[in-house]
């Protein structure tokens, strides 16, 4: 049998006078469970992965964390899952980065859009150490201060406990270097041509992101659409991992109208390479065509 070869480190595209790069951090497989979309039938999702030629038996969860570069900055939007032992397939952020000739102390800002673990863990090593040094990282004030409250972790379902115990192991823990953190909020413009929007369901604080450079525009829309072959084809299925199912379904079809109306290229974290399409209203829901490889 031949051997596999290597995943495409990274999706790489210009927007206006900036570079976009979509970077791979490997992916997740499981099996497709009946709960994955809670509100359509096991069979009725696997015919909908079918259609997007993927196998009907499992999902495949890839992550894509986008860097930006614009000038001699380097903004980098999440940051995967952190280190893992060789052969889990994913935690390949670091080593995709120096693929493309970006090492961690290269990068400026990290912009978190909210507190998953498989968006924050790559903030630290197993060690505790910040994994970039040079950064500042910027947190959504409203979705830090969620996973943060005492109060919230104590009634919130078993399913969500761990996060709690994660985001205050990453975010507030004395006994490792302190990350260079800055709060932002719904509307503000956390770097150049980056305006940060809200997108509230999946997280309590979930932020999608507006980037421009020069006449160009696109959107970042994070988790707010996971599969695109499941939730941007079919936007009012209730992902499981959504926090607010009502929530994440008005923001998922805000953002997908708004990238269908003014015709902008819009990003995923969970699409894979390539991570950015064009979106387009298609019954009930929108067709996606990803941009080519260049």
């Amino acid at each position: 049998m031949k051997p596999q070869p290597a995943p495409t480190p990274a999706f790489v595209t210009r927007l206006g006078d900036a570079t976009i790069a979509g970077v791979y951090d490997g992916k997740r497989v499981m099996p497709l469970a009946d709960s994955f979309v809670a509100n359509a039938p096991r069979a009725t999702v696997a015919d909908a992965l079918a259609a997007g030629m993927r196998s009907r038996d499992t999902i495949e969860i890839p992550f894509t964390p986008l860097l930006l570069r614009l000038d001699d900055r380097l903004v980098l939007f999440d940051t995967g899952n952190g280190p893992q032992a060789e052969g889990t397939g994913f935690g390949l952020l670091l080593p995709n980065l120096r693929a493309i000739g970006v090492a961690p102390e290269d990068i400026d800002t990290v912009v978190i859009s909210h507190c998953h673990g498989d968006h924050v863990n790559g903030l630290r090593d197993a060690s505790g150490q910040p994994l970039f040094p040079q950064a500042q990282v910027m947190v959504p004030r409203r979705d830090l201060a969620y996973w943060l409250d005492a109060d919230e972790a104590a009634r919130a379902p078993e399913f969500w406990q761990g996060n709690f115990a994660n985001v205050r192991r990453i975010f507030d823990n004395p006994a490792q270097p302190a990350l260079a953190l800055l709060e932002y909020e719904d509307g503000d413009e956390i770097a150049a041509g980056v305006t940060a929007l809200a997108a509230h369901g999946h997280s309590p604080g979930h932020m999608a992101f507006r980037i421009a450079s020069g006449d160009a525009a696109m959107l970042l829309i994070s988790d707010a659409a996971h599969l695109p072959e499941l939730f941007v084809r079919h936007p009012d299925w209730q992902l499981m991992f959504d926090m607010d199912p009502d929530a994440a379904r008005e923001t998922r079809m805000r953002l997908l109208d708004m990238a269908a109306r003014e015709e902008l290229p819009v990003a995923g974290y969970h699409w894979g390479l390539p991570n950015i399409a064009r979106v387009r209203p298609d019954g009930e829901g929108f067709a996606f065509s990803r941009l080519p490889f260049p």
